[in-house]
């Protein structure tokens, strides 16, 4: 994870507070261009973020990426008080690895910096604007060094996080699945698992579902008489033209030749 440097095109600051026995719902929406930050200093809040649901305890940062799908619910079953940062990146790649929860080391020190940037939202002065960006940055670096520390707590054992995904492939790669199925069940993200997996494999993911796919059906090629189409059904291609697609591709030849040649 590296964070690049950055400017902002616009930003804004509020506080929020539900009180106990009140519920409150923010319903789906997106913002296209705009990161949003919850420092979340009590309660616990619920946020759903493109069809996945994600928990933010006190002490934490709900980081959502510009352009996600998302809504949250504060339950009556407890305060809830903390800071919402929005701001509009030049690039917001640049924050494509950040999880969505974020354990935060020093949460007063990062509280400080919530309460100075609303200061200055509330009561600018003539350097405002060079100071607005400076404690933005102070803020996005203090979330990245929380957000590596966890990664690198989550991941000391990465090779063998890795090889428990690889397992679970290899037996279930006739199924359909997606990277976000996979990122789910090992408790990673997307952005985690896909690049965890190139570094330690030297492949991504989709293509060790495929390499797996082709390799059963090299096996079933040489030592079943069952049909090319059955055999591209049995091992997850929904059709047979895209299963001697993908097939030539990594062989070279047509299933067909290669049966032919193995006997």
């Amino acid at each position: 994870m590296t964070l690049a440097p950055d400017s902002f095109l616009f930003h804004s600051i509020q506080s929020f507070s539900v009180p106990y026995g009140t519920s409150q719902h923010v319903p789906l929406h997106r913002h296209a261009d705009t990161v949003e930050m919850l420092l979340v200093l009590s309660g616990t809040v619920q946020c759903k973020i493109d069809g996945q649901v994600y928990t933010a305890p006190a002490g934490t940062v709900l980081f959502i990426q510009a352009g996600s799908w998302h809504e949250q619910l504060y339950t009556a079953s407890d305060k809830h008080c903390g800071y919402r940062l929005s701001f509009c990146p030049v690039d917001p790649t640049h924050y494509a690895e950040f999880p969505p929860v974020i354990p935060i080391d020093r949460i007063d020190t990062l509280k400080t910096l919530f309460i100075h940037l609303q200061q200055e939202k509330q009561f600018p002065r003539k350097d405002s604007k060079q100071m607005t960006h400076h404690v933005i940055s102070s803020i996005l670096l203090h979330v990245y060094r929380s957000a590596g520390r966890q990664e690198s707590h989550n991941y000391l054992n990465s090779e063998e996080t890795i090889q428990e995904v690889k397992h679970y492939m290899e037996e279930n790669h006739s199924k359909p699945l997606t990277l976000a199925e996979l990122a789910t069940r090992f408790n990673l993200t997307k952005y985690q698992l896909a690049r965890l997996f190139k570094e330690i494999t030297g492949m991504s993911p989709l293509q060790y579902i495929i390499s797996c796919r082709i390799t059963t059906a090299k096996h079933l090629l040489r030592t079943s008489d069952s049909s090319v189409s059955k055999i591209a059904v049995k091992i997850g291609y929904k059709s047979n033209t895209q299963f001697q697609a993908a097939f030539k591709a990594v062989v070279g030849v047509t299933p067909r030749q290669y049966r032919v040649n193995s006997k």
